[in-house]
């Protein structure tokens, strides 16, 4: 035989033979770049769940461990927002109260003021502030009381915000609460000047004091030894943060994200900075209380609409405003305080009713940032797949972040795959790296694709090699 010819029947051959170890039980054969990636850096196979499905024929393309229980990190940010669209509706707001306990007269208010809060999950500085203003504007100015926070339609968070990866202070790992305000977060900038260096928080907190031991030095910014600490402290009333460190003015300015402050503390801090700002005033304190309230609020502001909160969700991957809204799925079925436990019960009976099974399925709080969550590869594609097929299609399909373009997958396949082709959420937290989404082929097909892998370190690189691998592989079939 030609010796051409027979290197084709090789390749041919080479193609269709599973390597050992690596072989599938379905449709086709795992990419081969995926099966030498896996094999130099020693990753098992049985470490990976791959399922991928044929849209526009409703027919698995590739499944591998497709059920076995996986933690899926971030992904499951997928359920929590898909499920939330088709319960509550794409137009559903959230509604922020204030309450008048006491007599308004000639802008005093004799009483407390009420702030109730209704589980926003985007209840920025910018919306607070605003409020603030409108209050203003309807003629409220002095307060002789008290600011009381309800916070009472979610169940209160059990452990710490220290408990999944002991950094208490990372906004990321800040509790829901139903009167969050800013996510509970501050930016401290450090701002070189001529002969020392500026720290401020913004938004500024009456009961924060920032006292400012940052030496300015000369050199480049990697010098060794340099860099900006921070630690805290509580003193009566008031929370210290405490700055050290020898920072080059090279450095330029820098921006720390962090949240110090507990929540009750947090809103009253900015709540009071920002009301004597504008002009007002308040004689007394702060208290976290339900009380009984007048059916009408002296005024009511309406959250941003569900479909533009489920974008920031998935496209930035927001925690905080997944548990958010995840307690209020459960809050909005059961009828009760949104609860961890109420909030699974209600994803896991909507999955019923649309006839997706998922009996492996466990949720703790709907974000990923739990080392308890685990769905199989088959469950999170028929979510997908049904999703795909949903008049809410389009809704959904503009949350996830684009290869190459926005969110977190702005910097992955740039160049590679054109703009608009790979839709994809991504997961990630230690001995975790998954995605789940939507690829649109060079060949003009659909796919849904979904990859969970658990091992140790998978996190790093290689986590995200195996993932670009396929992704490649699928837009090209």
């Amino acid at each position: 035989m030609p010796r051409d010819k027979f290197s084709i029947i090789l390749s041919i051959l080479l193609l269709i033979i599973p390597e050992p170890g690596y072989g599938l039980h379905t449709h086709t054969q795992i990419p081969q770049s995926v099966i030498n990636l896996m094999a130099r850096y020693k990753i098992p196979k049985d470490s990976l769940s791959l399922y991928i499905m044929d849209l526009d024929h409703d027919h698995p393309l590739l499944e591998l461990n497709p059920d076995t229980p996986r933690h899926p990190a971030s992904t499951i940010k997928l359920l929590t927002t898909y499920a939330g669209l088709d319960i509550l509706g794409p137009d559903y707001k959230w509604e922020t109260r204030f309450y008048l306990d006491g007599v308004l007269s000639d802008g005093t208010l004799k009483g407390n003021l009420v702030f109730q809060g209704g589980g926003d999950p985007f209840l920025t500085r910018e919306n607070f502030w605003h409020m603030l203003h409108v209050l203003q504007l309807r003629g409220l100015q002095n307060i002789t009381g008290d600011l009381i926070i309800d916070d009472s339609l979610f169940e209160d968070e059990t452990g710490t915000t220290a408990d999944f990866d002991n950094r208490p202070y990372s906004v990321y790992n800040t509790f829901p609460d139903a009167a969050l305000v800013n996510f509970q977060a501050q930016e401290f900038v450090v701002l070189p000047q001529k002969n020392n260096i500026l720290v401020y928080a913004d938004p500024p907190a009456n009961n924060l004091e920032i006292r400012n031991q940052l030496q300015l030095v000369s050199g480049r910014c990697s010098t060794s030894g340099t860099g900006v600490n921070m630690s805290t402290s509580l003193q009566g009333s008031q929370i210290i943060a405490t700055f050290t460190g020898k920072y080059p003015s090279a450095c330029g300015e820098r921006v720390l994200l962090r949240s110090i402050i507990p929540n009750d503390m947090f809103i009253f801090g900015v709540f009071k900075s920002m009301w004597q700002e504008m002009g007002g005033s308040i004689g007394g304190s702060y208290r976290r209380a339900a009380i009984t309230l007048p059916d009408k609020p002296f005024y009511l502001e309406l959250s941003k609409p569900l479909s533009d909160i489920v974008t920031y969700i998935n496209k930035f991957s927001n925690n905080v405003m997944a548990r958010q809204l995840f307690l209020t799925i459960g809050q909005i079925q059961k009828g009760t305080p949104g609860s961890k436990l109420s909030a699974s019960q209600a994803i896991k009976e909507w999955l019923v009713s649309v006839g997706i099974n998922a009996p492996e399925l466990v949720l703790e709080n709907g974000s990923g940032l739990s080392r308890d969550t685990r769905i199989s590869a088959r469950t999170m594609a028929a979510l997908l797949q049904y999703a795909w097929h949903s008049p809410l299609q389009p809704e959904f399909l503009s949350t996830f972040p684009i290869a190459g373009l926005d969110g977190t997958m702005r910097k992955r396949l740039n160049g590679k795959i054109p703009q608009g082709n790979i839709r994809i959420k991504t997961g990630l937290i230690r001995n975790v790296r998954s995605m789940a989404g939507y690829v649109y082929t060079r060949n003009n097909r659909h796919y849904a694709i979904v990859s969970l892998q658990n091992y140790p370190g998978i996190q790093n690189t290689t986590g995200t090699l195996i993932q670009d691998e396929l992704l490649k592989w699928l837009y090209e079939q």
